[in-house]
Formats: structure tokens, C-alpha cells, sequence
């Protein structure tokens, strides 16, 4: 877990910058935070000048400084000396010491309306900054407004108080009216905005395609994640299986074993240890939880009558790579082993659901957009997981930024308009 730096723990850290000249940190962020400046900035005592430079360049400050993976540290130069600078902890010492109210100046809202469809991280990114423009934003978000880190993560890693710091501040300053709302079609939006951005990250998630899916005990883990987000006790037995080896996958393996320390999780992932996807400091917190992990393992059936009870999987090695460079998992023969579940949760992916008909795709389902996030529909917009697929809040927080500006070019004239 994450632990907060007091005054003098942040002074320390921040004196062991070595403010690079071609600082790597930088490039690695996906927002290109300007690292050494707000580093800087607490070495000298002035907190509020290092949270604008942070806003400056990553709307979601408060969000990602407790959920972001920190893609800075692991290419930060100071670990060649010793060990990399705590940058996601000094950027938290800056969010939990300042207050985002204080001294707050938005322009008036008097330029063209327009529509948000997707009220998470990408979302929010593109009203603030579409806001700090005078545009006037409208999202449009049927479920709870935050995206994943308000409906899934857990209250453990994100608490309700901190999600709704700062989703609350960017819709209290920077969205002229959250509309409760489904949109399907670019149609129901009518002519009344200049502009539209696509935001509703990846609604539907993978399925294993092989027998018995259906069975009493098989949940998709995205639903067990909002049970445990909304203060509802899980559907999950005593023994569970998570198939999948992504972030999602270990983030519900620790909710279900920090909800019941008593509860068997095991998470079931066919390649092994140096190929599991998912974050490291995720990997840590589920393993100091007591999560348990089964590699080389290929899901092959579900067993059970009525209900699981458990799952036949077959023993992996390595093959060569495919066109992504990952080493593919093959089947050893004749080594198909049982593992008695009581509850199976999938967790191998997300895709797209089939909203917005008109709008090119990609074979995948994605949204096709060119280089200024323009879609095929010409005034409409999209970014975030819904054209990238499954990535980070910082990764998604930076298309929405990107997104605000591509919009305002547009709107001016200057962008696609010809």
C-alpha cells in the first residue's frame, strides 16, 4: 500500500532529484508532467506552484497521484545511484497539502456548446480543459460519474472521499451540467453542439469460450468490483479462481480477499510470473494479502452440474513470440489437472460494446480516428479505452486533454473543418 510522506520525508525525496537535463521521466509520462519543475517547487516550500504545474499538464491530478503506475519511476536515472525518486509519492504530498479551490480562476463560459458522452477519466480531462477554454461541456454519463475509478477500484486503494474530492470539484467548476443519460447514437444528440468526444471506455468484457460459462458461480469481474465498490457483499464463494493475469484481474483477486481474509483466491494465468501483465505494486499488495497464483495454467472447462465446482485446466509452456513480441502459451499434452472452485470470476479483457452506428471501427471494435482524434464522422471525437483499449487513467486523462485541444482547433476552423 501507498504511504503518505510527511514534511520532512518530501524535503529528502525531493533533494534527491537529479533534475536531468533530458529528464526521462518526463517522456515517459503520458501527460509529459513537467517532473523536475514541481520537484523543485517542494524544495522550496511553494506546494501551490507545484500543483498548477502538475494541472497544467494532467487534469486528473488528485486521481493519478494515487492510481497512476508511475511509467516516470521506472525510468527514473536516479536508480542507477541507488533507488528511483518516490515521484507518485511526492505528487501526492502536493495534492494532500494544497487545496484545488483556493485562488481558482475560470474564464466565462460564452463559446460553443459541447457534448461529452462518458463521464470517466477522459471525459472529465476534456470538460476541464474545454472549460479553461470558455467552452461551455455537457457529459452525458448514465451510471456514477468518475468512470473506474469511482464505479471498480476499491475503496481500499481509492477511497469514496478522495474519488469525490476531485471528480466532484471538476463537476461543480468545469462541466456546465452532467445530463443523466445513455447515448447510442451521435443522432440523439441533435444540432445543438458544435462539437462531440466519445469517452465510454469499454462497457462489455471477454468471455473464455469454453463450456459450461453459464454455470451458477461464473462472474464477469467488473461485476463483482462495483458489488464491493457499492458497499455490497460479493456474490463469490469460498474458492475462487480469477482467470486472467491483467490489472483487472489482480485488482478483483485483492477486493475479494481483503472483503473475506478467509476466502481461498487463486488467480489462474497461462503464461508466468515475467509475463503477467498486470502492475507490480498491484502484484505485491495481492500477494501481502494472501492471494495465490497458479501459472501455466490454460483454462480448458468449467465443471459442475448446477453450479461450479471447479475448473480443468491444462499444464503451458512458452512457444515462440506473435506480431506483439509476447511468447505465446501452448498446450503440454496429456497434463490437464482439476482445480475444485466454488466461485470463477473471468478477467481476460475488455471490448467495445456496438453503440454509435456510422462510426468507423477497427476489426477489434475500437473507434478509427485519425491524427487529430478525429472520428469518421466529421465534429465527432473520440479517445480514452474506447479508441485505445484497455489502458491506464493517466494514459486516458491525456487523450481527453489532447481531445479539448483538437476540439477547439476545430471549432476554430482550423482542424478537419475544410
Amino acid at each position: 500500500m501507498q504511504t503518505t510522506l510527511s514534511r520532512e520525508q518530501a524535503l529528502l525525496e525531493a533533494e534527491r532529484c537529479l533534475y536531468c537535463y533530458d529528464a526521462p521521466c518526463e517522456k515517459a509520462c503520458p501527460s509529459a508532467v513537467p517532473v523536475s519543475d514541481f520537484i523543485y517547487s517542494i524544495k522550496t516550500g511553494n506546494l501551490k506552484g507545484a500543483m498548477e504545474i502538475i494541472v497544467e499538464a494532467n487534469p486528473l491530478i488528485d486521481i493519478c497521484g494515487i492510481l497512476c503506475p508511475a511509467f516516470c519511476q521506472d525510468v527514473c536515472t536516479r536508480k542507477q545511484i541507488d533507488s528511483t525518486v518516490r515521484i507518485r509519492a511526492l505528487h501526492r504530498y502536493i495534492m494532500e497539502n494544497t487545496d484545488m479551490e483556493e485562488n481558482l480562476e475560470i474564464p466565462e463560459a460564452t463559446k460553443e456548446k459541447v457534448a461529452i458522452v462518458g463521464g470517466g477519466p477522459a471525459g472529465l480531462a476534456c470538460a476541464r480543459e474545454l472549460r479553461m477554454m470558455g467552452y461551455r461541456p455537457y457529459i452525458f454519463e448514465k451510471k456514477k460519474i468518475g468512470g473506474i475509478p469511482a464505479q471498480e477500484v476499491s475503496s481500499a486503494r481509492f477511497s469514496e472521499g478522495r474519488a469525490d474530492r476531485e471528480i466532484g470539484f471538476i463537476k461543480k467548476h468545469f462541466a456546465i451540467d452532467v445530463i443523466n443519460k445513455d447515448v447510442d447514437s451521435i443522432d440523439e444528440l441533435a444540432n445543438g453542439y458544435a462539437a462531440v468526444f466519445i469517452s465510454t471506455g469499454l462497457a462489455d468484457e471477454q468471455d473464455l469460450g469454453i463450456p459450461r460459462e453459464a454455470l451458477e458461480g461464473v462472474y464477469k469481474a467488473r461485476e463483482i468490483l462495483r458489488d464491493i465498490k457499492d458497499g455490497r457483499t460479493s456474490k463469490a464463494g469460498k474458492r475462487v479462481g480469477v482467470i486472467g493475469g491483467g490489472n483487472v484481474a489482480i485488482e478483483v483477486a485483492s477486493a475479494l480477499k481483503a472483503e473475506n481474509p478467509d476466502r481461498d483466491v487463486e488467480v489462474i494465468y497461462r503464461r508466468g510470473m515475467k509475463e503477467i501483465k498486470a502492475f507490480p505494486d498491484e502484484i505485491e499488495e495481492a500477494n501481502e494479502l494472501g492471494v495465490t497464483f497458479q501459472f501455466m495454467a490454460i483454462p480448458k472447462e468449467i465443471r459442475g452440474t448446477d453450479k461450479v465446482e471447479g475448473i480443468v485446466v491444462t499444464r503451458a509452456h512458452l512457444g515462440e513470440p506473435d506480431e506483439s513480441g509476447r511468447r505465446q502459451p501452448e498446450p503440454v499434452p496429456d497434463s490437464d489437472f482439476f482445480i475444485p472452485l466454488d466461485t470463477v470470476v473471468i478477467a481476460v479483457g475488455q471490448k467495445a460494446d456496438k453503440v454509435f452506428p456510422g462510426i468507423q471501427r477497427k476489426e477489434n471494435g475500437l473507434i478509427s480516428v485519425d491524427e487529430n482524434m478525429m472520428t469518421s464522422v466529421k465534429g465527432v471525437f473520440a479517445g480514452g479505452d474506447i479508441v485505445r483499449g484497455a489502458s491506464t487513467i493517466v494514459e486516458c486523462a491525456s487523450d481527453g486533454k489532447k481531445a479539448a485541444e483538437k476540439i477547439a482547433k476545430y471549432i476554430e476552423g482550423s482542424v478537419g473543418n475544410v
